[in-house]
């Protein structure tokens, strides 16, 4: 018998598996998506959608949150904390993490990498200002890009650029893409100094260090190590010497490792005295002592993703030991994504790294234990993969991680999730019971499969049902409480109605490993499921995808394959006609387009045609009334062209939403051009006349009717909609978000009506994110006149304003005659006007949703 051996491990470690799930759809060929069509959209988008119609409600999680990358405590209030979400922007909490509310736009991008709170010298001396860096740097693939860095000097309520670039370039969304990080996990600072590591994907974005020696030169990229994009996994300035600079840097190969300069970056020194082979060198967190800024601790990973140790250093970086052996943690793994560390505040022996869990040492590393469990019945239970420490007290710890926040205040004994409110829960997969709109869920990442409306969970909150990485969940369409959902690596799991929701009444019913080969079972992140549209009760016929289509009549006790592989690729979608049941489709991850009317027994070949772009089928959708009606949502990929014209040689435009009349035989383009060129995840009709379509994807949802589409996303977050369900008794629709939990609305009959958007509205360069509230006018305006003239001696120019009705604050912007412009806000209706020399000024008001009135007309003033 030949012997096939295992194909060996590369060097470089793979991203989590999940990731293959964002790169399918997003990008073709695997590669980091640069975010500018997204960029492009959102920033046309100036004005608020206030129909009614398009108005959708959070439904929560309120207790389950999402990805935290970044953690911080105001430096005068320790009751204020904020922390930085993967994907659903950042959230502050005014009593110490028991709760929490947005303190970012929703229509900013939502991807956060990093916090920091700056105290500039000079005109903003003794101001703490908080900076917020865009783009998660955890080597997660399953998240866009940042926007650059934003600056707060009111802690949080509005948020102004902070994207300096070398003096002489001009700063353009296509340009700013090449010229500045977009993936921001570490940021530090020395009074007006600041450094910047960024890591990429690919190196089609720019990644490495950001140097920053004042608030005139802008920043600039240290090409040390190369003028190509390489990753700094973490920066960080001596705490007595703002020249003397510390960072990881990961070029690939033999300049691996820790770096130190001790001369702001001009010339850098290996420290590797003590170190393993700094090839072996993979992602590296460094920390400083707070009490004894001589000793740095340092976690790295190995080149297979695992944890190549501790290291501590008593001299300032010169010579480093080894504290960890490796040996005794052999179960820690991706530390290229969990990877982090903290020292105590007053003892220097003392520190806390996190991986999958947390390790805690109280002696310089001669022993360690572990201090988090994953199981949650347990006293010290957290939630696994960290990215984020924070020590402020002796006895409280703090941890970011994939499930929100979680607090201990007996020195990591005890430990409690602290994420109430903090709606950022990733959602891969949405289905709505159709015999009770009021029980839904989905899968999520790496918080399993969340149920909303069962058990003892109260309205937002979800039912932690089935751990992992959930994927693909489907509602019995006659009994809600007969549910099959699945997680990663094709493992299927059945719920009985009248039974408990927890995890220990969910019945495993994958088919068996004799069935299917295990690399069969993970093709793809998630595999996709469906279930048979009859409304009868009885056992229902499941379907489930891997390169084959496997079925199950009798609830999962035996399953058996219905095809052979489609197109060698994973099946991305399946659609079966409410109309006519035996009518079945798949779509494949090459962009493959099968179909079956008989119930799945026999299948055409691919009826793709040349115009459908060979990504990957994201959703297939029958027509609820004629069967014959079929619609395709289409991956999305890098490229601004789908093909070239045979006639004239030009590049096509790419389309992502084809329909068909004929099951199939022949498509047509309704995308047309209208909808913006990213990716779309789902679609959905109406199941009412007149049938209207809805569609979403990275730009919101979308309606179409009559060949016409409009944006119906509303007050929606910017943020992915991964999954779309039209309710037939409830008529609603529900969107599932990648980052922003579920929301819901009732699409009204006015809500595919054309709506009059106004006139064309200012974008206005500091109100990042905010959109203009036609309803509301700008605030009128008594005080200082216009023109006026101030002696240079007096004490402060107060603008008043006539106060606004349901106003959060006041944003003054001022422009300078040199061109410098810069926001100040107040919580009440005066604002003092900053003595920055000739210029002008105007106002407006700031509204609850990230909204703003109209700005006020230009005053200008004058100093004597």
């Amino acid at each position: 018998m030949r012997t096939i051996k295992a194909p060996p491990v590369h060097s470089r470690a793979p991203q989590k598996d999940r990731s293959l799930w964002f790169y399918q759809n997003v990008s073709f060929p695997m590669r980091d998506t640069p975010p500018v069509e997204l960029e492009k959209f959102w920033s046309a988008q100036l004005l608020a959608d206030k129909n009614p119609a398009h108005q959708w409600q959070c439904c929560g999680p309120d207790n389950v949150a999402g990805r935290v990358t970044a953690l911080l405590i105001h430096p005068d209030n320790p009751n204020q904390w904020f922390a930085g979400s993967a994907t659903g922007g950042v959230w502050v909490s005014h009593n110490a993490g028991e709760s929490w509310k947005p303190s970012w736009s929703p229509f900013a991008n939502q991807n956060i990498g990093a916090l920091a709170y700056l105290k500039f010298t000079g005109n903003f001396v003794g101001k703490s200002i908080l900076i917020a860096a865009t783009g998660e740097a955890n080597m997660s693939g399953d998240s866009y890009p940042g926007s650059g860095m934003y600056k707060s000097e009111d802690d949080g309520l509005t948020w102004q650029p902070l994207f300096l670039q070398p003096q002489g370039i001009t700063q353009t969304i296509e340009q700013d893409v090449r010229t500045f990080p977009r993936r921001i996990g570490s940021v530090d600072f020395a009074e007006n100094a600041m450094a910047v590591g960024s890591v990429f994907l690919d190196d089609s974005l720019p990644a490495g260090l950001y140097l920053m020696a004042d608030l005139v030169s802008g920043f600039r990229a240290c090409e040390y190590w190369g003028q190509r994009s390489y990753n700094c996994h973490s920066v960080l300035f001596h705490p007595r010497d703002k020249k003397t600079i510390f960072a990881s840097i990961e070029p690939d190969g033999s300049l691996n490792g820790i770096w130190r300069s001790r001369d702001f970056g001009n010339t850098w020194e290996h420290l590797t005295k003590g170190l393993p082979p700094a090839d072996q060198f993979r992602r590296t967190t460094l920390a400083f002592a707070p009490s004894d800024p001589d000793v740095i601790y340092a976690l790295a990973s190995d080149r297979s993703d695992h944890v190549l140790g501790v290291f501590r250093s008593t001299n300032g970086g010169n010579s480093w030991r080894q504290i960890l052996d490796p040996q005794r943690c052999p179960r820690e793994r991706q530390m290229s994504y969990n990877n982090t560390i903290v020292v105590h505040p007053r003892k220097p022996e003392c520190a806390i790294w996190g991986g999958m869990h947390l390790y805690h040492t109280d002696n310089a590393g001669r022993r360690w234990r572990i201090l988090t469990s994953s199981d949650r019945n347990k006293k010290n239970y957290v939630h696994g993969d960290h990215h984020a420490l924070l020590w402020p007290e002796d006895d409280v710890i703090v941890s970011g991680n994939d499930g929100g926040v979680s607090v201990s205040r007996d020195g990591g004994n005890t430990w409690r999730e602290r994420s109430s409110g903090m709606v950022t829960t990733m959602f891969y997969s949405l289905d709505v019971a159709a015999s009770n709109g009021k029980v839904f869920g989905g899968g999520t990442q790496d918080n399993g499969i969340l149920i909303a409306g069962v058990g003892d969970a109260k309205e937002r909150d979800f039912y932690r049902a089935v751990p992992g990485d959930g994927g693909w969940i489907v509602f019995d369409p006659a009994q809600e409480g007969n549910v099959f959902g699945c997680i990663a690596g094709f493992e299927v799991f059945r719920h009985r109605r009248g039974k408990p929701w927890d995890f220990a009444h969910w019945k495993n019913v994958k088919p068996k490993p004799s069935q299917i080969p295990d690399r069969e079972t993970r093709q793809r992140a998630f595999n996709v499921l469906a279930i048979a549209p009859s409304a009868h009760r009885g056992a229902r016929t499941l379907w489930a995808g891997t390169n084959r289509l496997w079925r199950t009549d009798n609830n999962g006790q035996r399953w058996r394959t219905v095809s052979g592989s489609f197109d060698g690729s994973p099946i991305s979608a399946i659609g079966i006609a409410r109309a006519r049941p035996k009518l079945m489709f798949v779509g494949t991850t090459l962009g493959g387009i099968f179909r079956s009317q008989d119930g799945g027994s026999t299948w055409s070949q691919s009826l793709s045609c040349a115009d459908i772009p060979a990504r990957a089928i994201t959703s297939i959708e029958p027509h609820p009334k004629f069967a014959d009606t079929v619609v395709v949502t289409v991956a999305s990929s890098g490229v601004q062209n789908s093909g070239v014209e045979l006639l004239t040689g030009y590049d096509l435009p790419y389309r992502h939403v084809f329909r068909s009349r004929d099951m199939g035989n022949t498509w047509e383009d309704i995308d047309g051009g209208a909808l913006p060129n990213v990716v779309f995840y789902a679609a959905a009709f109406e199941t009412h006349p007149p049938y209207r379509l809805f569609v979403a994807g990275d730009a919101g949802v979308w309606g179409e009717t009559e060949g016409k589409w409009l944006n119906v996303s509303g007050n929606l977050p910017t943020v992915v909609v991964s999954d779309l369900v039209y309710h037939d008794k409830d008529r609603t629709l529900t969107a599932a978000t990648y980052g922003r939990g579920v929301w819901r609305m009732r699409p009204g009959k006015q809500a595919i009506d054309a709506v009059d958007a106004g006139p064309a509205q200012e974008q206005i360069h500091i109100a990042v994110g905010l959109r203009l509230d036609p309803r509301v006018a700008a605030p009128a305006l008594l005080s200082p006149p216009d023109g006026m003239a101030v002696d240079r001696s007096s004490e402060q120019t107060l603008v008043k304003l006539t106060p606004v009705a349901d106003a959060v604050g006041y944003q003054l912007e001022f422009a300078g005659a040199d061109g410098f412009t810069s926001g100040f806000t107040s919580t009440t209706p005066e604002i003092e006007l900053p003595r920055l020399g000739n210029g002008k000024w105007r106002v407006w008001a700031l509204l609850p949703g990230g909204l703003r009135s109209a700005a006020s007309k230009w005053r200008t003033i004058t100093y004597r």
